[in-house]
């Protein structure tokens, strides 16, 4: 059996010398390398690792990890943290009611959304993110309000 750690360097290594392009080809080529594992267990290697779908210079949408001054020059679930994946992947940041919706590049959605989570901010209940759209539920509308204000500020 092969450790987290050493599978998680595998799906790097895969998808910085590869396009992949969808978790069935990612657990295709972890089985081609003799790793047995779940599609579940990719799904939570991605997010760990902060792996999107972006497109790529040639614009065909492939798995990406996000940039360094995303992931590692920022504390993970951080305010920080948030602040760089707003600037970097949002376009678009609005307050409906106690709602706040964010447009993001595409196939950042869920990535942003997971740091959202991961920061436990006080205005956030909860995200519902899709391939370039999230939802974050706040407590009032006030919250949702100030939320959108400062990540508009952000995308500039």
């Amino acid at each position: 059996m092969i450790s987290k750690q050493k599978r998680q360097e595998m799906i790097l290594d895969i998808i910085q010398h590869q396009t992949i392009s969808n978790q069935e080809d990612l657990l295709a080529q972890l089985n081609g390398r003799g790793v047995e594992t779940t599609q579940t267990t990719i799904s939570r290697d991605i997010r760990a690792l902060n792996i999107v779908r972006q497109k790529d210079s040639v614009g065909q949408l492939r798995y990406q990890q996000l940039q360094e001054t995303t992931v590692e020059k920022t504390e993970k679930g951080s305010t920080t943290a948030v602040d760089e994946a707003i600037k970097e992947y949002a376009y678009f940041a609005k307050s409906v009611a106690f709602m706040t919706i964010v447009k993001t590049t595409d196939g950042s959605g869920n990535a942003v959304a997971g740091i959202i989570d991961d920061a436990n901010l006080p205005e956030v209940v909860a995200t519902l993110a899709g391939f370039n759209t999230i939802y974050v539920t706040s407590t009032t509308a006030q919250s949702a309000e100030q939320l959108a204000n400062h990540w508009a500020a952000l995308i500039g």
